[in-house]
């Protein structure tokens, strides 16, 4: 499952209320179910004119008794329909002054914020940030990946759903995907914040966190840039496979479909962005998988293990 369709389907039970407690939680504590708190926060302060629902209900279904029932499925539609163009009306009234960039697959893009700051957004990405007040509050929302070069000021924090990193000027790397975090600093000193963890980082330092909870650290010779700025190259170590079955997604575009369980299996590597075939054999050839990858419909389908 992209982390898209995900994304969207937590979005979904959450609305519904068919989230469990601790998944409910976990979602309205993250940038994202903040944003959505504050809608319908927003649309409880709303003032509506008195309506009779009772007097309405009994009006609608004698309009189904008059119309049968496709009208009345158009009306349900309709009506769904109209709820939906209000809740995005208050989102968009709630988020005034904000910017969002997004990148598609296959896409990079670089930013320049208001305060000099450069961002290099990575593919199926996205940046947001209030330029309103940029100067005094330098908070953005990231999902994805992206490169920081900060210019020095006040405080510069990035927000993610699975932790945040605050700086005051400094040049480091965020990966966010699924529940995992990592960062990895080229310049400077940040403080990475997870729902148990809190780390200092320097230059050559870096970290994941799983679900919040440091999985592992590590110190290595670094360049001026991550290597899939400088060298077209993802790199992985010790991640589970499925993130690098997401990078290949966001790379490349391509639909991913397994008759077999990959969750067991963890991935170490680097493979091209720019090279759909060399990465496919790399990544699935690691994990000792059984795959087929159809051109023209970017479609890869992973059948089995291969036999010893």
């Amino acid at each position: 499952m992209s982390d898209n369709h995900h994304r969207e389907e937590t979005i979904n039970r959450w609305l519904q209320g068919k989230l469990s407690e601790a998944e409910r939680i976990a979602f309205e504590q993250s940038p994202e179910g903040q944003d959505y708190l504050q809608i319908v926060q927003a649309t409880d302060k709303l003032a509506f004119p008195d309506y009779d629902v009772e007097a309405e209900l009994q009006k609608l279904h004698a309009l189904k008794k008059e119309q049968g029932p496709s009208a009345f499925s158009f009306w349900k539609i309709a009506v769904a329909a109209l709820l939906i163009v209000g809740v995005s009306l208050v989102y968009y009234l709630t988020q005034t002054g904000y910017t969002t960039h997004n990148t598609g697959f296959g896409e990079t893009l670089a930013i320049t914020l208001p305060d000099a700051s450069v961002v290099t957004l990575n593919a199926n990405s996205e940046l947001r940030y209030k330029t309103s007040d940029f100067a005094e509050d330098r908070k953005l929302k990231l999902r994805g990946e992206a490169f920081f070069e900060v210019t020095r000021g006040i405080d510069f924090e990035v927000q993610t759903s699975e932790g945040s990193i605050k700086v005051l000027g400094t040049s480091f790397n965020v990966q966010q995907l699924r529940n995992a975090l990592e960062v990895q600093v080229y310049s400077g000193l940040v403080a990475v914040e997870g729902s148990s963890t809190r780390q200092q980082l320097q230059k050559g330092e870096g970290l994941r966190l799983e679900n919040g909870v440091l999985h592992k650290s590590w110190t290595k010779p670094v360049e001026n840039k991550p290597l899939w700025i400088s060298e077209h190259l993802v790199e992985l170590e010790d991640a589970p496979l499925q993130e690098a079955l997401v990078q290949l997604e966001n790379s490349y575009g391509i639909t991913i479909r397994s008759i077999i369980s990959t969750d067991s299996i963890r991935f170490t590597g680097a493979f091209p962005t720019d090279d759909v075939e060399s990465a496919l054999r790399i990544v699935l050839s690691a994990a000792e998988l059984d795959y087929t990858y159809d051109p023209q419909n970017k479609v890869l389908t992973i059948s089995g293990r291969q036999n010893p």
